[in-house]
Order: C-alpha cells, then sequence, then structure tokens
C-alpha cells in the first residue's frame, strides 16, 4: 500500500532523514518509535508533502507521490492526519468541523454528511457532544474528534503525530480506545507514540529500540562489559536493524556511503557481525573489540 525508498530530508545542512526504506502492507498498523528529535514527525510529514523530501521515493497504492505529475490533493484525501495540537475550528461546532470536509471537498450532500458525522461521533463516545463547540471540550474529547473529523473523509491510511502527547493519563486511555477499535477494524494506521506499551500492544510490527537496549544493558552489565562496549553493541544492533531489514548482512565487507558514519564507527570496534532473521527473530553474532 505504501512504498517508501531511500528517503531523505534534510533542513540545510541538518539531516533529519537518512536513506529510510519500508514497505507498509493494507491493515496494518505501524507504531514509529525512538527519542525526541530523531525525524519520526517529519517522516510522517513526508508522506502527505506537508514537508518535500529531499531525495528518495513514496509510491502509495501504486502512485508516486514526488511525481511532478500526480495529483496530490487528490491523493491526500486517502490520508488523514491527527496532530498533536487537535487543530479543530473553534468558531465551528463538533457536527461541522466533521461535515465541512466531506461537503466542500468530497461533494457530499449536507444530509448524508450530517448522517455520517453522527455515526462517526457515536463511534469514538461523543454522540452527545455533537453541537458542543471545541473550546467546551475536554482535550481527550477534542483528540477524539480530530479522528472522527479524519475519518469523515473516508481515508484508506491513517497518520497519527504523537496524537496523545499533550493529554493527562485519563484523557490518553480515551484516544487509545478508540485507536484500537479501529485497529481491530483493518484500517491501516502509521503511529508516533511515545506509549511504549500501547505501541507494543497494537502495532503489526516495530522495532522497540528502547526495550531492546535496556536487555543489552542488562547483557553487559551481567558479563562484566564496560560502558564502552555496551555502548558499541547498541550502536550495531541500531544501525543491523535499521539497515538490514531482515536480510543477512556482512557490515564488515559491505561497500559504505561516505554518509554512513554509524556503520563505519562499526568497523572500528567489531572483528566480526553476522546477522539473520529466522522465525520471527532477530539473530546478531558479535566480535567487540574491547581494547
Amino acid at each position: 500500500m505504501i512504498s517508501i525508498r531511500n528517503l531523505s530530508k534534510h533542513f540545510g545542512s541538518l539531516v533529519v532523514l537518512r536513506d529510510i526504506s519500508a514497505d507498509i502492507h493494507k491493515g496494518e498498523v505501524i507504531s514509529v518509535i525512538g527519542p525526541s528529535g530523531t525525524g519520526k514527525s517529519t517522516l510522517l510529514r513526508c508522506l502527505n508533502l506537508l514537508e518535500t523530501p529531499t531525495g528518495g521515493s513514496i509510491v502509495i497504492k501504486g502512485i508516486p507521490l514526488l511525481d511532478k505529475h500526480t495529483n496530490v490533493p487528490k491523493l491526500r484525501r486517502k490520508m488523514g492526519m491527527v496532530f498533536q495540537s487537535f487543530n479543530l475550528y473553534a468558531h465551528l461546532s463538533v457536527l461541522e468541523n466533521l461535515t465541512i470536509g466531506p461537503v466542500k471537498l468530497l461533494g457530499w450532500k449536507e444530509d448524508e454528511a450530517k448522517r455520517k458525522a453522527r455515526e462517526l461521533l457515536k463511534l469514538v463516545g461523543l454522540a452527545e457532544k455533537v453541537n458542543s463547540f471545541p473550546d467546551e471540550l475536554s482535550g481527550g474529547q477534542k483528540q477524539r474528534v480530530a479522528i472522527a473529523r479524519c475519518m469523515a473523509m473516508e481515508p484508506e491510511i491513517l497518520l497519527f503525530d504523537e496524537s496523545t502527547s499533550a493529554l493527562d493519563p485519563t484523557m490518553v486511555s480515551e484516544v487509545l480506545a478508540v485507536i484500537r477499535r479501529l485497529s481491530r477494524e483493518g484500517m491501516t494506521m502509521i503511529i508516533v507514540t511515545h506509549e511504549m506499551e500501547f505501541a507494543r500492544n497494537i502495532s503489526s510490527r516495530d522495532f522497540d529500540l528502547y526495550a531492546m537496549q535496556g536487555e543489552m544493558e542488562v547483557f553487559c552489565e551481567k558479563h562484566l562489559l564496560t560502558k564502552r562496549v555496551s555502548g558499541f553493541v547498541a550502536l550495531i544492533t541500531e544501525e543491523v536493524l535499521c539497515s538490514s531489514k531482515g536480510a543477512p548482512v556482512d557490515l564488515l565487507n559491505e561497500n559504505l556511503d561516505e554518509h554512513e558514519i554509524g556503520l563505519k564507527l562499526i568497523r572500528g570496534c567489531c572483528s566480526r557481525v553476522d546477522y539473520q532473521y529466522e522465525d520471527g527473530r532477530n539473530i546478531l553474532f558479535l566480535k567487540v573489540l574491547t581494547a
């Protein structure tokens, strides 16, 4: 459904995304996890061209997004995006927030748009708020309205940009419950989140680098390996998983691009790196130089 190849994004001399490749299939739920400032939100914004990629390609349902002949507004209608800050129209009621898009962009009749909007508000548990205005809602309610507004455009893909980061724990659970329901109904979703347990439970697949790093630190401490070696192991694991995409790889003998700083560091701290993916497990063998 979505094919990303060698995607990069630069802001001047700052490289935010470098050589990102991924395939996302219909009905999958993909969580994008990592520290702040690593380009997670930028990746989502590149997928619907809120940011223009510096290089690479994005193909959505067989249509090249970056081709100059592509009807980008039409393709965007297949993707809904839920932001951190809700972005509801403050001067419109909840019902009007949901109907304005289908009426003006999809050409629906107003009665049809209102019927669909009421169904969606019932889906997200806000049927009684149909005539309320955004400033009369809690943060969790606003975010659920934002999700319903995206769904009103009948998208095939939903992008969530840390949609619970501005909410307190009680409100977070309200929003996550709606996302779980959409997942059960087969909606294709890409979710940027720091809710680790939620991401692990709902995702079709993800690389939870936080959890892996914790496991590696425990292993290194148990075997009396130094912090320096522990850092090397964490670096190697992240680079191998992100660059290999499940294929066998020999990082010590590959030709490297001049920008592949991480892989160059691996060559300086390892005498052997073997990686393979078997039966749903990542198997990594390392011989680390301790000197």
